[in-house]
């Protein structure tokens, strides 16, 4: 009897313990619109935290729709879908501990977004629709303005804009009023944009008035802001958006103003701070401008060590090293017993380097088709990098293009230049003036002849 008691209590305990975890579980639940099967296989549920995305969950798709269990020790916070790895492909949406349904078509996640259940994400979305159209709207006014010569039409516009102006205001006021104590009020305060009173006069007062108020409804100390990706995105348009220059001296002035005016913003918050950099440097990363790049750098390894990120480090001092604009990373080789270096080659204005395989069937394909085509070029010198596993292939290949200098990297992928060069498929290109400066890197042989064409 004793030992059917003590059975009946680790069941009714287990039943209690499953409704418990159960029960403070939520989810999120979606379909495409129009659902396409063919092209999206899955789901992914992310928390976005500054600059980092921390993953929740994922679904496989059945007939463009998911199902993903969010666990009860998730916090509240942005939460990001990604159905494809891009930029474009994802659905944000604001997590409090209820449940969300949605739609979306996944063309366009951004402006087909419909939130079926959730107030809160209903809400935030049709603030966002009302009021980025109002925001829009005044612009357009604006710029319209500045082409106008007859002062009829000017107070015709001006009249409008001071009534759309009112009507954003009472807007941003009355769902700042209706969002009152839920996570989408930050967002809706932060998201306010200030307008001038009356139409500026000039395209020059217009930017700067933009500068000048663009941080004035974000408050860079709220945690909720933190601790999504609004502060990031914010200054990311700041940076990168806001000041444009066609000079390149010029344009790495505005984006070193820009950066230090952000550092001022973050002001003592170093996980901030180096949430932020960390943004801007992988931005410049991408762009591969590497003085700013450096300059980034710089930057964030003279915080402390505990708001450093050594992958980040590593991975942007590995890619100064091939950016455009940097001196190639010098390597040596034998030829005829003599050993020689790239650094040391002084025969041409420009050089392609190319580093492909005899054993990679796309290289025996475009190999040929560039030795074509370095005949029609003048003071151009191709070098022939063969990554290879023995001297065989290399042998019989290099003495089909005998004008090249051919070299042999053995060990293949695990060849040291290859390395240094990150190289991770073949054939790969780097293009590099008279002193050995990577001046592009072509994907493909069509963009190696477009370089030299143009």
């Amino acid at each position: 009897m004793i030992k059917k008691t003590k059975m009946v209590k680790k069941i009714l305990f287990s039943i209690i313990l499953f409704s418990q975890i159960t029960f403070g579980q939520n989810y999120v639940k979606g379909t495409m619109n129009p659902a396409n099967s063919n092209q999206y296989n899955w789901v992914i549920l992310y928390q976005l935290k500054g600059a980092k995305q921390v993953y929740i969950g994922n679904s496989t798709l059945t007939n463009g729709a998911f199902k993903i269990t969010i666990p009860a020790t998730a916090s509240k916070g942005v939460y990001r879908l990604m159905y494809k790895m891009d930029q474009k492909s994802q659905v944000d949406f604001i997590y409090n501990k209820q449940n969300v349904e949605l739609t979306f078509n996944p063309k366009e996640p951004k402006t087909s977004v419909k939130f079926i259940v959730s107030d809160e994400n209903k809400l935030y979305s049709n603030y966002l629709i009302k009021a980025t159209a109002l925001q829009q709207k005044l612009d357009s006014l604006q710029l319209e303005y500045f082409q106008l010569k007859d002062n009829k039409s000017k107070m015709e516009v001006s009249n409008l804009y001071s009534k759309t102006l009112k009507n954003y205001k009472e807007t941003e006021k009355s769902y700042q009023l209706n969002s009152e104590g839920l996570q989408a009020s930050h967002f809706i305060k932060a998201n306010e944009i200030y307008f001038p009173s009356k139409l500026l006069k000039t395209p020059q007062e217009f930017l700067n008035s933009k500068k000048q108020h663009y941080f004035d409804f974000v408050n860079f100390e709220d945690k909720v802001l933190q601790n999504s990706i609004f502060i990031t995105e914010k200054v990311i348009d700041y940076v990168f958006y806001l000041s444009v220059s066609e000079d390149v001296s010029v344009q790495n002035s505005l984006y070193k103003q820009a950066i230090k005016e952000v550092e001022e913003k973050a002001g003592n918050d170093l996980l901030l701070k180096s949430d932020l950099l960390t943004t801007i440097l992988y931005n410049f990363n991408q762009q591969e401008n590497a003085a700013l790049m450096q300059y980034v750098l710089n930057i964030y390894t003279k915080m402390p060590k505990e708001f450093q990120n050594l992958e980040v480090i590593k991975d942007t001092k590995n890619k100064l090293k091939l950016a455009i604009g940097n001196v190639a990373p010098d390597f040596s080789w034998q030829e005829n017993g003599v050993t020689k270096k790239l650094s040391d080659l002084n025969i041409a204005d420009h050089y392609i380097l190319v580093f492909w395989s005899t054993t990679c069937s796309h290289c025996l394909h475009e190999i040929p088709l560039l030795h074509e085509f370095s005949k029609t070029l003048k003071n151009v010198h191709v070098i022939g990098f063969n990554l290879e596993k023995d001297d065989l292939g290399f042998k019989k290949y290099s003495k089909l293009y005998p004008e090249w200098t051919n070299v042999l990297g053995l060990n293949k992928w695990q060849n040291k230049t290859a390395r240094t060069y990150e190289i991770r498929a073949t054939p790969t290109y780097f293009i590099l003036d008279k002193d050995k400066r990577i001046v592009a890197k072509p994907d493909h042989f069509e963009d190696v002849k477009a370089f030299f064409k143009n």
